[in-house]
């Protein structure tokens, strides 16, 4: 099978990393479903250029920016339809889209199905459609993510809880879920840590209106006060805000909480491997991948029962409270830094393997790919 993929949020040279969850589900495809990525960004000049990875080709369009919405929006509109036309000459003609993100890249992908009778499914990872984020979805973006869902073949959210709320706001199709993936090759079972000091990880983009970080930081400076055997180390995409860089100073906790910046796959696999347990404190999130990840190495989760984290984290794996209690997150940290080496590292590993694998999941997704064309 001829895949197309539309990313509706590309990575660009400011921001290299967005979207990687996406390039996780298409490096995991099977071989038999040949891949290109298609993204149109905006830039000082325009260009079109294809580079190759092992498992698919990424055809980039470049478009001149423009200040005016209207302009840049039509200049998108026309790279997506010169990036098909490379598509066809140079790659293949697709048998099926594959759209990452409903909007915006569902448009383009509906509007090819009506012109070209292309079938496309679409992998969701927005978290805009749960009620606490009801801000985000206007009454005219509804409207066209009704009519991109009811035309796809397949919904594909990543967690249970997605697909509920995508339902709730009047989002009709067929559905089946898939998680997210990790590489458990990369990320392996870790060795038993015998060192004094408690080792916490925290990974996210310190994003604190998502991650409620600065909660994270105000029970740290609380355990602090109680006990002194423990190091959170940070692991972020982006710059710390001077905020919380401001609060670890001014809180004594500069030998505590320690910030590391970004991390390559195999550099996160290695923190993992030397972690206690990961410590996340979401007000919402779908599926984080953080948590797959350490579960491929053994690592159990304090998180927030938000999103589909309940779905995949039980007391065999961590434990779980409400999004916002400072309260109980300091009570369950305090017990997790006591008793998180009891846990059964090779049977949370074990879970991740048959959950989260690539030849799992890539073999849940080819399956919905076969059936698309097949239909």
């Amino acid at each position: 099978m001829n895949i197309l993929h539309l990313l509706s949020w590309p990575p660009t040279p400011d921001n290299p990393t967005l979207s990687n969850f996406c390039f996780r589900h298409i490096n995991a495809l099977p071989e038999d479903c040949h891949s290109v990525v298609l993204t149109v960004i905006t830039g000082p000049t325009a260009s079109i250029n294809c580079s190759e990875d092992v498992h698919y080709k990424h055809v980039q369009v470049v478009v001149r920016h423009s200040h005016n919405a209207l302009v840049r929006k039509w200049r998108i509109w026309r790279g997506y339809q010169r990036g098909l036309a490379y598509v066809r000459q140079h790659c293949f003609v697709p048998d099926l889209i594959h759209v990452h993100v409903t909007y915006p890249a569902g448009l383009v992908a509906y509007h090819w199905k009506k012109r070209y009778g292309t079938p496309y499914v679409i992998t969701e990872h927005w978290t805009g459609y749960q009620p606490q984020n009801s801000d985000q979805l206007s009454a005219s973006r509804l409207r066209l993510l009704k009519r991109i869902a009811r035309h796809a073949n397949t919904i594909m959210p990543v967690s249970e809880d997605l697909a509920r709320n995508m339902q709730r706001c009047g989002m009709e199709g067929h559905y089946r879920v898939i998680y997210n993936v990790t590489d458990t090759d990369c990320f392996t079972l870790k060795e038993p840590n015998h060192q004094e000091c408690k080792q916490i990880l925290h990974v996210s983009t310190l994003r604190d209106d998502a991650k409620n970080f600065s909660g994270i930081l105000r029970v740290m400076e609380r355990l602090h006060q109680q006990r002194n055997d423990f190091v959170l180390n940070v692991v972020h995409d982006y710059e710390a805000p001077q905020a919380f860089r401001d609060f670890v100073q001014q809180h004594g906790l500069a030998e505590t909480v320690i910030f590391h910046g970004r991390k390559s796959s195999a550099e996160m696999a290695e923190m993992y491997r030397h972690s206690d347990f990961l410590l996340l404190f979401s007000n919402f999130e779908n599926l984080p991948c953080v948590i797959v990840e350490a579960f491929a190495c053994g690592v159990p989760v304090l998180a927030t029962r938000v999103g589909g984290i309940a779905e995949i984290v039980d007391n065999t794996r961590g434990v779980l409270v409400d999004a916002g209690d400072e309260e109980a997150l300091l009570a369950q940290t305090n017990h997790l830094l006591d008793h998180a080496r009891s846990y059964d590292a090779e049977a949370i590993r074990q879970y991740a393997v048959a959950t989260f694998a690539p030849e799992v999941i890539g073999g849940q997704i080819g399956d919905v790919y076969g059936e698309s064309v097949a239909n």
